[in-house]
């Protein structure tokens, strides 16, 4: 996936660019049995003290999409430098504009569902402000579909646990 390689030392700022998952095994043990996904993570970055965590859901995937919009999330929450989140939805659903309408729309349900369990689980705030153009936002409390449908960035703010 040409990912950027584990570097033993590093600072809080130098954390916050590393992705943290350089090995992920997926198994089927027999072939029509469910698909086992093993995650790998560095002991230092679990020992770091920044408290960087995800809800439960994070911990398993469903299927490939599903995989997919877990690790587009994580990565937009470790490539920013303050608690202000923001997630170029339009980026990443574009990988999906030459696939079947129900796959394009299995994937925005998939993004609603999992910013449902950071609200759930109180990883963001309850505010978001959504952008069509970069020049104007809409804020609103929560996260609807139709949101994921309508808009091309998605700002929010992750909530610090100490």
């Amino acid at each position: 996936m040409g990912l950027p390689s584990y570097q033993r030392q590093f600072s809080d700022k130098e954390f916050r660019k590393l992705l943290f998952f350089p090995v992920v095994n997926a198994i089927q043990r027999t072939e029509r049995g469910p698909w086992i996904i093993q995650v790998a993570v560095a002991e230092p970055l679990m020992q770091d003290f920044y408290p960087f965590h995800f809800p439960p859901s994070f911990f398993s995937c469903s299927n490939n999409i599903n995989l997919q919009v877990k690790l587009s999330i994580i990565r937009f929450f470790a490539q920013e430098h303050s608690l202000q989140k923001t997630y170029l939805l339009q980026s990443f659903l574009n990988q999906y504009a030459k696939r079947s309408n129900s796959i394009q729309a299995q994937v925005k349900r998939e993004i609603l569902q999992e910013f449902q369990n950071l609200l759930k689980y109180e990883i963001i705030q309850p505010k978001f402000e959504f952008s069509v153009d970069g020049n104007h936002f809409i804020r609103k409390y929560n996260i609807q579909l139709e949101d994921i449908r309508s808009y091309k960035v998605i700002h929010f703010q992750e909530i610090m646990h100490y």
